[in-house]
């Protein structure tokens, strides 16, 4: 009994000293609440990241979005091989993920099933925009796609995504459709963003 009660007080000053950060409004859209959740990672609060990308999922799934799970799978992978969980260890040692069968010691070996998961998502929703004529979608796709492997340390399969990503970006602008692919942000055009990319992915 006297163990417990110890654990408990331990876990419960771990987890209120981590929670002191800045607080962002939150939103019942998904993709903002992976945005919100990129920005509590970068302050080193991975505990309200973690619940806003789980919210993100349900909200994906139910809505049957399969590039937008598979962003919430990348970005609970990336989460999960952080720094901000790393420097977290004792709260997640005691409590564990909201993913029940993750622990700290395996949670590299689930980051990886996470971007494998995301891949697969990002794959089916590659096939539904093919049949659906959205050249547009699929070339932002295709790149983030590419950046998934990249974490993956999957070179080759990341300069094929952006190779996938090019061409479809051409075929868009064939088909003279009014739907414009997105451009990545920092640069003028998609030619410069894909071009970068692959130089510093060591495309041929």
């Amino acid at each position: 009994m006297k163990k417990t009660a110890t654990s408990l007080v331990l876990f419960l000053s771990v987890f209120l000293s981590s929670c002191v950060y800045v607080s962002f409004p939150e939103s019942s859209d998904p993709a903002v609440k992976l945005e919100e959740a990129n920005r509590y990672m970068v302050q080193g609060q991975p505990l309200p990241a973690e619940r806003l990308i789980m919210e993100a999922m349900r909200i994906y799934e139910t809505e049957n979005n399969p590039e937008g799970l598979g962003n919430a799978y990348r970005d609970f992978g990336t989460l999960l091989r952080s720094n901000a969980v790393t420097q977290r260890d004792e709260t997640y040692r005691e409590a564990g993920f909201l993913d029940n069968s993750i622990t700290y010691d395996n949670r590299h070996e689930k980051s990886n099933e996470y971007m494998d998961r995301a891949i697969a998502q990002y794959n089916e929703a590659a096939s539904r925009y093919q049949n659906q004529g959205r050249y547009d979608l699929l070339s932002t796709l295709y790149y983030t796609q590419a950046g998934v492997y990249l974490l993956q340390n999957n070179n080759t399969m990341a300069c094929s995504a952006y190779d996938q990503s090019r061409a479809a970006y051409a075929e868009s602008a064939v088909r003279n459709s009014s739907n414009q692919p997105l451009i990545p942000r920092g640069y003028s055009s998609f030619h410069d963003a894909i071009t970068a990319a692959k130089s510093q992915a060591g495309c041929q």
